[in-house]
């Protein structure tokens, strides 16, 4: 079974960022942005998708360079929700005086 590319790191992606601007803090000034919110968009998948593009701006690189698992080769943002719709009803026996729970 094939593996998935995983793409770059966290930290790999962060000590590039701190090469640059000293800290996360100063890369999420100039963004706009907060310092958790970058250190979120790095670690979870789907945290910020603009976030996550100026990070890949940022280090000269395409988001899906970046993370191929987020990231389509024509930059669309993978969605990371979930449906929450049933596959099916649930079967009559299952039901609490013939209603759904």
């Amino acid at each position: 079974m094939a593996r998935k590319p995983q793409g770059m790191h966290p930290e790999e992606i962060k000590a590039r960022i701190c090469i640059k601007w000293g800290t996360l803090t100063a890369f999420a000034k100039r963004i706009g942005r907060t310092d958790n919110a970058v250190s979120n968009t790095i670690r979870q998948p789907g945290y910020s998708v603009p976030i996550e593009r100026e990070i890949a701006k940022d280090m000269n690189m395409l988001p899906h360079d970046v993370w191929p698992d987020r990231f389509l080769y024509d930059g669309t943002a993978v969605s990371f929700r979930s449906g929450r719709f049933p596959i099916a009803d649930a079967p009559a026996d299952q039901r609490r005086n013939g209603v759904a729970a």
